[in-house]
């Protein structure tokens, strides 16, 4: 054991260990890194809360190494942290702004004989961004610094010491505000750990980030968007949101039919009704199974109430098969009008007498229906036709020129010989594993125009799709039907013109079979387990690696990716992912090499083969 220095400083309430061995190092003239390379150990093991370089500190100042680590995150491997038992992201934590309270700071200072930036100190739960206010005096926390270099930032005696006087004189001092019912559970959370509310079943970080995207989504009960939150007011969407969620799954529910009933259609899509909310859990958070409860209900919901159908997601998946049928999509693909439809629904008991949902959202079982929608199935006119299927007229005329269509009757007695199943089988196969897009950027374009680019007919971009050579397909939300079916100019030029690459690009083909980062894809390359081309970018000249054709077949040989194995088995790829990781088939490695969310397909093969044979 190291006796205490004669010049030692006073651990502070929750006060982190690198605060501390910050102001111990000022105490005695060093900075913090000096200071602990003096006695054999390093800073940055301060930092990581290495448990013998704490206790190099605890004897060199004289307190308790339990306390001294109390309140300062410990590295747990893979960029996670661990603070009082919560798991964060490492940049959730390690933001290169620190704040603090400076009533707090002050305080310090007021209460000690030393210089001020030996006095005040960093507490641990400051460093939680879902934090906002000050336990202890009701003071929002401050910007007080940034460095965004990792081991100087935590060296805080040494940007305190220029931030003293401003802290003295009261200039950083904001109107006082008291806290909320979200950050009265949060403390709760962070000194005494889980209560025995429904929230506190989960993981602090994703329990306090779901409050906040459901509150961003609550925003627009009252006609709001974020943008209309000014910056330093946004923390209030956390308690927006811890409202409703505190009640626990059932009140998420109804928060969640509230916001849907505000839209006529589902075609506004799940990111404009639900917005933030959605595109978190279905992409940022798709794999992080702290997030798994609330995708769950998300996706729950949507499933008993959204009439989704081939070409739409949910949660970040490919819908292969219709579930469920609104009056409206029933409407398109029998040609019966939605009113006298919606009787014949009723009559029959599919749909309940007193649904007063309008009827874009008034769903029923599509696999119970089919029998009775198959006998009122009608034939259209033409301009019917083309409104069923989401159409103008030069691009019907054009699909039915080049013989993608053709009518149910050959006859010159009637104007209705277009059967709406054809339309609606013709959307299917176009659609079907297609991706979501926002917006049509890069090289996305709708069939007409790519095909009007390469100077051919829309009818052999659609037989490539159909035929699996074109795999780039996406479905454009705030359109139906045909009108929101875009692909890869680019992939489309490679197989009919010349203006193209003679590939994917690694990112663009990363995106297309859901891998993750291109990083993974990259590395996979260089490490040679898949091939790529070298070829010259006709745009910036420079060499670059292309996945040709050949090289996506090497590729899909050998490996499966989360989107690829739920098109394969037509499985949710998060069910397939928890059953894969409970048998121990994890994503491929090579070593410490980490590649994304690419497997080996043998071993998909063989596990999948294995519970089919089992259930044989």
């Amino acid at each position: 054991m190291i006796n205490p220095l004669p010049l030692t400083v006073p651990l502070l309430w929750r006060e982190t260990a690198t605060s501390f061995t910050s102001r111990l190092a000022a105490r005695n003239g060093l900075s913090a890194p000096d200071f602990c390379q003096d006695f054999g150990i390093t800073f940055r093991g301060v930092v990581d809360r290495d448990p013998l370089t704490l206790r190099v500190i605890a004897d060199l100042g004289g307190v308790d190494q339990d306390e001294l680590a109390a309140w300062s995150p410990a590295s747990v491997g893979e960029r996670r942290l661990n603070l009082r038992g919560h798991i964060f992201l490492g940049k959730t934590l390690r933001n290169p702004e620190t704040r603090g309270c400076p009533v707090c700071l002050r305080e310090d200072a007021q209460n000690s004989g030393l210089p001020p930036e030996q006095s005040m100190g960093l507490r641990g739960h400051w460093s939680v961004p879902h934090v906002a206010t000050c336990v202890r005096h009701d003071h929002p926390l401050v910007f007080l610094y940034r460095d965004p270099h990792a081991t100087a930032r935590y060296d805080n005696a040494q940007h305190l010491a220029s931030l003293s006087t401003a802290i003295l004189n009261g200039n950083l001092d904001r109107p006082r505000e008291h806290p909320t019912s979200f950050e009265d559970w949060l403390e709760d959370r962070l000194s005494d750990g889980p209560g025995s509310d429904w929230l506190s079943g989960h993981p602090l970080h994703a329990a306090s980030v779901f409050c906040r995207l459901l509150g961003i989504a609550l925003l627009r009960l009252d006609g709001l968007r974020l943008d209309h939150i000014a910056v330093e007011s946004r923390h209030a969407l956390y308690a927006q949101g811890f409202e409703v969620a505190q009640g626990g799954e059932e009140a998420v529910r109804r928060a969640l039919v509230r916001l849907q009933n505000l839209v006529e259609t589902p075609q506004d899509g799940p990111k404009k009704i639900f917005p933030a909310l959605y595109d978190r859990l279905s992409h940022d958070y798709a794999d992080n199974p702290d997030y798994a409860a609330f995708r769950r209900i998300l996706r729950d919901h949507m499933a008993s109430s959204w009439p989704l159908g081939p070409g739409d997601e949910l949660l970040g998946e490919p819908v292969h098969e219709r579930r469920l049928h609104s009056v409206t999509t029933a409407a398109q693909e029998t040609g019966v009008d939605p009113r006298r439809l919606r009787k014949l629904l009723v009559a029959s008991g599919l749909l309940a007498e007193d649904c007063a949902l309008p009827d874009s959202w008034a769903v029923f079982d599509a696999a119970e229906a089919e029998p009775v929608l198959r006998d009122l199935t009608v034939l259209v006119p033409a301009k019917e036709f083309r409104d069923i299927i989401g159409a103008s007229r030069s691009q019907f005329d054009l699909l039915v020129a080049d013989g993608v269509l053709v009518p149910a009757l050959e006859t010159s007695e009637t104007k209705s010989v277009w059967d709406p199943r054809t339309g609606t089988a013709f959307l299917t196969g176009l659609l079907r594993g297609a991706v979501q897009l926002r917006q049509p950027q890069h090289s996305w374009e709708h069939i007409s125009k790519s095909a009007q680019r390469l100077k051919i007919g829309p009818g052999v971009i659609i037989q490539a799709i159909m035929d699996g050579r074109l795999h780039r397909i996406g479905n454009l939300e705030g359109r139906t039907g045909y009108a929101a079916v875009f692909v890869d100019h680019d992939e489309a030029a490679r197989l009919f013109g010349s203006e193209a690459p003679p590939g994917h690009s690694i990112e663009t083909f990363a995106k297309s079979v859901g891998s993750g980062p291109p990083i993974g894809l990259r590395r996979l390359i260089l490490d040679g387990h898949t091939p790529a081309t070298r070829a010259i970018n006709p745009r910036t000249k420079s060499e670059q690696f292309y996945i040709t054709p050949a090289d996506a077949e090497a590729f899909h040989a050998k490996f499966l990716t989360p989107r690829t194995m739920a098109n394969a088995y037509r499985r949710s790829w998060q069910s397939l992912r928890v059953e894969l990781e409970r048998h121990g088939i994890m994503p491929f490695r090579s070593g410490e090499r980490d590649y994304g969310r690419i497997f080996l397909r043998t071993d998909v093969e063989r596990y999948i083969k294995s519970v089919t044979e089992m259930g044989t």
